[in-house]
């Protein structure tokens, strides 16, 4: 472990300098639904096809070093009338593979109507394609506490939205099952999503989710309560970028918080990244010593269109123990 990870410094200390042969591309997320971002491929039909695939090397030193295929995911889209449009969305690493399955209608200027299965609205990250992040994994809270990422189903659930901008403001609002992608709904319960963000000036964005829901137990024989409450922030002034979330959530009698802040820098403009983010999760208030930091410092080498490689290493202190690194590369090859 130790001499993978020197090799590993030693490329990522050389990358600037292969990076100035890169070609240029843009390495920041943008502070919408980038699951939904146009496809790189479209037919003479109005069919539209993209996909990329994630190769990943990890090491800790309490467990083997391992190569894995992370994702490997294939989308379709095509617009069946003017203002009729379908998402198909398969991961072959998954399972259940489908992860969108989604049709799009444009009512009027600044409403739209999604139905399906797709991405709950809530939170910047969670919205954010996995080929977009700026670090090979999302922050521990994301993955924990955001709806459709705590029932372990991707950020996806099923039900319909409305979603629209008008000057600087955009919202989504909708209802889901709750459950989950792939999965009927287990209660009368319709689960409210609402995502909402402000654009008050060019490079910086806030806003909030709001997400009330029930979950039945079985133990229990009842619906136990399942609420969400998120803030976010960006800010981009070009070399620099800053990403920030707040989340807190309510399952029945357990109170949970957690919270990142993500800082990037173009050494070399839009092609060579560095990457800092410190996380924080308290994943049951009520429990002493149940809280966990994660610092990850990492590069991002952008090679052309969605390819970009990517080396990470995170430090996570856990306050009941134990504590350990880990050491993360990532190819993604995409078009």
């Amino acid at each position: 472990m130790k001499k993978a990870c020197q090799r590993i410094f030693a490329c990522v200390l050389i990358t600037p300098f292969l990076a100035c042969f890169a070609p240029i591309v843009s390495g920041y997320p943008t502070p919408v639904d980038s699951e939904s971002s146009s496809p790189a491929i479209t037919s003479s039909l109005p069919v539209s096809l993209s996909g990329y695939t994630q190769i990943l090397f990890s090491g800790r030193k309490d467990s083997a070093d391992t190569f894995s295929v992370r994702r490997a995911r294939l989308s379709m889209g095509a617009s069946i009338i003017k203002n009729l449009h379908f998402k198909l969305q398969v991961d072959f690493t998954r399972s259940p593979a489908l992860l969108d399955a989604m049709a799009e209608v444009n009512i009027i200027r600044g409403i739209n109507f999604r139905l399906g299965q797709f991405l709950v609205p809530f939170s910047l990250e969670n919205n954010t394609s996995a080929g977009q992040l700026l670090t090979i994994n999302r922050s521990q809270v994301v993955e924990k506490l955001a709806p459709g990422r705590d029932t372990g189903t991707a950020g996806r659930d099923i039900g319909a939205v409305v979603y629209g901008s008008y000057s600087s403001v955009h919202y989504s609002i909708g209802l889901v099952n709750g459950t989950g992608a792939n999965k009927k709904d287990d209660n009368d319960h319709k689960d409210l999503a609402v995502r909402i963000t402000f654009n008050p000036i060019e490079g910086f964005s806030f806003g909030f989710s709001i997400y009330n829901g029930r979950r039945f137990d079985t133990a229990a024989a009842m619906d136990l309560k399942r609420n969400r409450y998120g803030f976010e922030l960006t800010w981009l002034r070009a070399p620099f970028y800053l990403q920030a979330e707040y989340i807190m959530a309510e399952d029945h009698t357990a109170e949970k918080s957690g919270w990142y802040l993500l800082g990037a820098a173009d050494l070399i403009k839009k092609k060579y990244q560095l990457v800092l983010r410190l996380d924080y999760l308290n994943d049951n208030h009520n429990i002493p010593g149940n809280s966990a930091t994660t610092f990850t410092a990492g590069t991002n080498w952008f090679l052309s269109g969605k390819s970009k490689a990517q080396a990470n290493v995170e430090f996570h202190r856990v306050e009941n123990g134990p504590d350990y690194n880990a050491f993360l590369l990532q190819l993604q090859v995409g078009f």
